[in-house]
C-alpha cells in the first residue's frame, strides 16, 4: 500500500506561498526583506538606468501589489518604502528551506537549463 501524500500539499496556504516566489524578483524581495526590514523600494531595482526603467513599472503594477494583496508585504507608497506584512511568517519557513538546502537542489535549476 502506497503511503498517504502529506496534508501540506493540498493546502491552499502553500499555493498563496508558491505564487508569492513564482518569479525571481519576488523571491529577491522577500529574501531581501527577511534579511533586513523596512527596505526603500529602490533596493529591489537595478542599477542599470534601462532595466530600472522597464523593471520599476513591472515591480510597482505586480510584484508589490501581489505580494502586498497576499499579506507577506507592507508597501508604503508614499514613503516609497517596503516592509514584512502580517503573513509573513506564513512563507518564512519555505525561505528558510530555500536558504539552507540550496546546494541540494537540482544543478539545473541554476545553470537555467530545462
Amino acid at each position: 500500500m502506497d503511503d498517504p501524500l502529506p496534508d501540506i500539499i493540498l493546502q491552499p496556504g502553500l499555493d498563496r506561498v508558491f505564487e508569492a516566489l513564482f518569479t525571481r524578483r519576488r523571491r529577491l524581495i522577500l529574501f531581501m526583506l527577511k534579511r533586513s526590514d523596512p527596505r526603500p523600494v529602490v533596493d529591489f531595482l537595478p542599477r542599470s538606468a534601462k532595466a530600472s526603467e522597464s523593471t520599476s513599472m513591472q515591480l510597482q503594477q505586480d510584484d508589490l501589489p501581489r505580494l502586498a494583496s497576499l499579506g507577506y508585504i507592507d508597501w508604503d507608497r508614499e514613503a516609497g518604502e517596503v516592509s514584512k506584512g502580517d503573513r509573513f511568517e506564513e512563507l518564512e519557513p519555505m525561505l528558510d528551506l530555500l536558504e539552507d538546502h540550496a546546494d541540494e537542489f537540482h544543478a539545473s535549476w541554476s545553470n537555467g537549463r530545462r
